[in-house]
């Protein structure tokens, strides 16, 4: 695999993607069992996998420390589980993770009951579901809803919730802060600062195949080291940073990356994240872009989610495999500076030693800046109050991630903001750039699938989707030097469009 290319001299490909992480290395896997040969993989940084970022806690790669992507979400009919069994990925000891919650205490040490917390659980889970049915009922009736933030209504009917149930002032109070606990816990899930950014009547777009959420077999990264496995390793050059794609000419499309490397090809896959595109599209491409792509960039949108590694010689002082802290606060008045733990919605135990928590949104920005022996402080503080325990220890180590000061990230994963569309605006996003009755620039990854946008599946998906359309229009052009397998490819057993589910 090579590296910067010193020589300014503008070079030929076919067809060249944008970006190899999942969704680049799987439309290059595409075109390569479909017999293409002149090919060429653009990567910003200094290595493979993009969002995909998997750390080992021993020499033989049995103990996999995620630092980005982490689950396959569903498992039935899921194209990267079935090529893990498939190729006989290898296994590893470690548990499914899960968000539920094992001890839950408030930051000043209130035991709270499993009993109330499942009980705030499973009715924010009920609305969530109501939310599902909602975006069918939608879809099969064509009648739109008003689009309002999730949070606002789930504030409506939990109020109403405990009103019903006459609480006394105490339970009320718990009640609320395991609620706003849940609704961080659930920008996770969605990548995303708050749930008042995220549309009510577009939740339930995302959609997941049927079965739990699974830790890849030996980390994600397994599978980002098999695909490129099955490329030639020069179609790959690193620390190719893309400034700018001239693609509205009657010729090649002209890439101009910031070392002042020049390319040109037929065809672009790009699959530059979402966040990246709403920071630089004005620049990015020449001509502007067309009205109805600009949109689609500005009105959806992606989040920061963190995690936090804190290491230890053993963890006696932790019972069980998680922790919640709940806390007196409001979210709109969290002061970051001084209180930015207090977005962490979970503490898990992924390895004897090892504790896992996650943090979103601007409080993940901002710890993004911190040493990392000062928050190992902070939470070290923060356990000995809520815990009782003035005697645990601080952690000998703290990694970060740092997803939103990675410029080829600038985040981690896409959400439906209010006032966007799934429908139309990720079909937006994945719509190609046509000129002369050609697409010459098309996207891919996980913010171009209508359904399953923020994941890995999605990212995979569009990738070979978008290599197919590159196949079937040089096909179409009766292009004799290539040749396209992709009918009869194996992994053609994906059948689905972006626009439907499974």
């Amino acid at each position: 695999m090579s590296t910067v290319d010193q020589n300014p001299i503008s070079q030929y490909h076919q067809t060249i993607i944008i970006g190899c992480g999942a969704a680049g290395l799987s439309a290059a896997y595409q075109l390569h069992k479909s017999g293409f040969k002149s090919v060429l993989i653009l990567e910003g940084s200094k290595r493979i996998g993009g969002r995909i970022l998997t750390e080992y806690l021993d020499k033989d790669s049995l103990k996999p420390l995620e630092m980005g992507a982490c689950w396959m979400h569903g498992i039935q009919g899921n194209p990267v589980y079935e090529l893990a069994v498939r190729e006989k990925f290898p296994q590893h000891t470690g548990t499914i993770l899960s968000f539920n919650i094992g001890t839950c205490v408030d930051e000043n040490g209130l035991q709270i009951s499993s009993e109330l917390h499942n009980e705030v659980d499973q009715f924010f889970e009920s609305l969530l579901q109501d939310t599902r049915d909602l975006f069918e009922y939608q879809q099969k009736n064509n009648t739109p809803i008003s689009s309002i933030s999730i949070q606002k209504v789930f504030m409506e009917k939990f109020s109403n919730f405990l009103n019903s149930n006459g609480e006394d002032n105490e339970t009320r109070s718990l009640k609320l802060k395991l609620l706003q606990r849940r609704f961080d816990q659930e920008t996770g899930e969605c990548g995303c600062q708050s749930m008042e950014q995220v549309s009510y009547s577009e939740f339930g777009s995302y959609q997941r195949p049927i079965g739990p959420d699974m830790e890849f077999p030996s980390g994600y990264s397994t599978l980002i080291r098999y695909l490129c496995s099955q490329i030639p390793k020069n179609w790959i050059l690193f620390e190719q940073f893309v400034e700018n794609i001239l693609w509205d000419t009657d010729n090649h499309v002209k890439i101009t990356c910031a070392n002042g490397n020049i390319y040109e090809c037929n065809h672009v896959i790009c699959t530059i994240p979402l966040a990246v595109m709403k920071w630089s599209y004005k620049s990015l491409f020449t001509p502007a872009l067309p009205t109805w792509k600009i949109e689609a960039i500005q009105k959806m949108d992606m989040g920061t989610v963190d995690k936090i590694y804190l290491f230890y010689e053993q963890l006696n002082f932790f019972n069980g495999d998680s922790l919640a802290i709940v806390y007196d606060r409001e979210h709109d008045t969290l002061d970051i500076k001084r209180e930015w733990f207090k977005k962490i919605f979970l503490f898990q135990k992924v390895y004897d030693n090892v504790l896992l928590c996650w943090i979103t949104g601007d409080e993940a920005i901002f710890c993004e800046q911190l040493d990392e022996k000062h928050i190992g402080d902070v939470l070290t503080n923060l356990f000995r109050k809520s815990l009782k325990n003035p005697n645990i220890p601080t952690p000998t180590k703290v990694i970060r991630t740092q997803w939103f000061s990675n410029p080829c990230a600038k985040g981690s994963y896409s959400y439906v903001p209010v006032g966007a569309s799934s429908c139309q605006h990720i079909h937006d996003l994945a719509k190609p750039l046509t000129a002369h009755n050609k697409s010459r620039v098309l996207f891919a990854g996980e913010h171009t699938h209508t359904r399953y946008y923020s994941t890995v599946t999605g990212a995979f998906i569009t990738g070979q989707t978008q290599a197919l359309q590159v196949a079937q229009q040089l096909t179409a052009n009766n292009d004799t030097e290539t040749l396209v397998k992709s009918i009869t490819d194996d992994f053609n057993k994906i059948q689905w469009k972006r626009e439907e589910p499974p």
